[in-house]
């Protein structure tokens, strides 16, 4: 299994300063234009440009808006609208449903929304935007922020 490596923003947040290979990595890690965030695709329904938008908000709080997590994006953005159909009409037509010789049989939806929330859980997780990860990277966040102010606080 590859070792994740942690992006050097994150590195930053955690320990203040870099040393040696993370300082040059940082140096050399490609950094995000203004220009190069990512756009919602024109092909994109009215439901997952909704969907779309609510993500990409959630990435913007957190600064990872970039063109980096553009694939990732719109995956959850498809797969969350997907989810939000199939389980509407699951709720409509119920779990169990009569099957072609009048037989009870599992909805063919209810397997959809399974499969779409295991894919939702494992794409959220990889953006770190669980509820841990969110956690993580608030927590940091808040750290960096106390630690300018109490800098400011010094230089006044």
């Amino acid at each position: 299994m590859p070792q994740r490596v942690k992006p050097t923003v994150l590195l930053q947040l955690e320990k203040g300063k870099l040393y040696s290979d993370q300082r040059d990595r940082a140096e050399m890690e490609p950094k995000p234009k203004k220009e190069l965030r990512p756009r919602c695709p024109q092909r994109f329904t009215r439901e997952e440009r909704k969907e779309w938008k609510y993500f990409a908000g959630i990435l913007k709080n957190y600064g990872l808006f970039t063109i980096a997590n553009a694939a990732h994006l719109e995956l959850i953005a498809v797969s969350m609208a997907q989810y939000k159909d199939c389980a509407a009409k699951v709720s409509k037509t119920g779990i169990v449903i009569k099957g072609p010789m009048e037989q009870p049989m599992f909805n063919p939806y209810w397997n959809a929304v399974n499969k779409l929330e295991d894919k939702i859980l494992r794409v959220l997780k990889e953006m770190s935007l669980g509820s841990a990860g969110l956690a993580s990277i608030g927590s940091l966040m808040l750290k960096h922020k106390k630690q300018k102010t109490e800098m400011e606080e010094l230089l006044d």
